[in-house]
């Protein structure tokens, strides 16, 4: 497909196997000059590689989250994150990393939100800051405990004090990681899609410590037909959704990213499945919003596939290919404040 392509036409449902309904036709808009990042896999840059060639696009991120299950050693050391480092160190790409704010060791939480908001694992948080700094990552971009308005997480906000808490651990986290000496991290605030509590916005830390208001939205609902006609309303309109993401960063005078989105096939058949309409209207949002980078997440993982190169979503990849196509990197400016 070439680089600007005319339109897509989706006949609402049978794109995804849901009940037929209308044809749904938007203009394919190029966000080729939208800085684009991929999830490719755990400390895989020939992987984004790989999907540069194969999407026929540039991009200038690289996805990866930091080890989460080996305790507090395990995330922020130099020699056990030694061997999940060391490929990104001569990459070309400017690290996104997924940060959590409490690691598990035996699939047990190795410590509590309300500590981490008295300022208990300040040290930890020193200790990563060098340690990325040591592997030539003092500019990635880190998403303090994303996803939090979700209950998957050791840092889930599921109430007013939990939202107090992630708030005052957020203005910790920062404060102590960029006083190291070379460390120029922008950091993302950085909620999911969906119903989740409304009053998760409660849990920002302040503008002095938030440089990018991010938001997670994949392809997939609940409560309505398989209909990308219907979901993609759905996906503006939802309490955490990009209606909602436009206004609080605007309000708030912070660009928006989408750190992850995908297209998606669920075991539970809630994924949307081979969609090119959710894939042409979120270039189409990102090009005519303030939206400083995405990333896509290129992986099949435990919640459902997500790989647009399989060749269950041939026709979302034809569309990734022209609307996301670039003439070269787009590369992500640093903010001001």
């Amino acid at each position: 497909m070439s680089a600007l392509v005319t339109g897509v036409l989706v006949a609402s449902g049978a794109a995804c196997g849901g009940p037929a309904g209308g044809s749904t036709t938007i203009p394919s808009v190029n966000a080729g000059s939208v800085p684009l990042g991929v999830y490719a896999g755990p400390g895989e840059p020939k992987a984004v590689a790989s999907f540069a060639l194969h999407t026929r696009t540039m991009p200038s991120l690289a996805s990866d989250y930091l080890p989460r299950t080996e305790g507090w050693a395990g995330m922020v050391d130099v020699k056990p994150l030694r061997r999940f480092l060391a490929p990104w160190k001569t990459a070309k790409y400017r690290l996104v990393l997924g940060v959590p704010m409490i690691p598990t060791r035996n699939g047990h939480p190795v410590g509590t939100m309300a500590e981490g908001a008295l300022g208990h694992y300040n040290a930890e948080f020193a200790t990563l800051a060098r340690t990325l700094v040591h592997y030539g990552e003092g500019n990635a971009v880190l998403r303090i405990g994303w996803e939090f308005n979700g209950t998957w997480y050791p840092w889930a906000v599921t109430d007013q004090t939990a939202a107090a808490h992630f708030a005052a651990f957020f203005r910790n986290i920062v404060t102590t990681m960029r006083i190291v000496p070379g460390a120029t991290f922008r950091f993302v605030w950085n909620p999911t899609s969906g119903p989740e509590p409304e009053d998760a916005q409660n849990a920002y830390p302040g503008d002095a410590y938030v440089d990018y208001v991010g938001l997670d939205l994949y392809d997939q609902v609940w409560g309505i037909p398989l209909d990308p006609g219907l979901a993609w309303p759905r996906y503006l309109t939802e309490p955490n959704g990009l209606r909602w993401l436009s206004t609080f960063a605007a309000a708030h005078h912070k660009p928006a990213v989408i750190p992850e989105w995908g297209v998606t096939i669920r075991s539970d058949g809630h994924g949307l499945g081979d969609d090119p309409f959710y894939v042409a209207k979120m270039a189409q949002w990102v090009s005519t919003h303030d939206v400083a980078f995405t990333s896509y997440f290129a992986v099949d993982a435990p919640d459902g596939d997500h790989d647009i190169l399989d060749r269950d979503f041939s026709r979302s990849l034809a569309e990734f290919e022209g609307s996301f196509a670039a003439t070269a990197p787009s590369l992500l400016p640093t903010p001001t404040s």
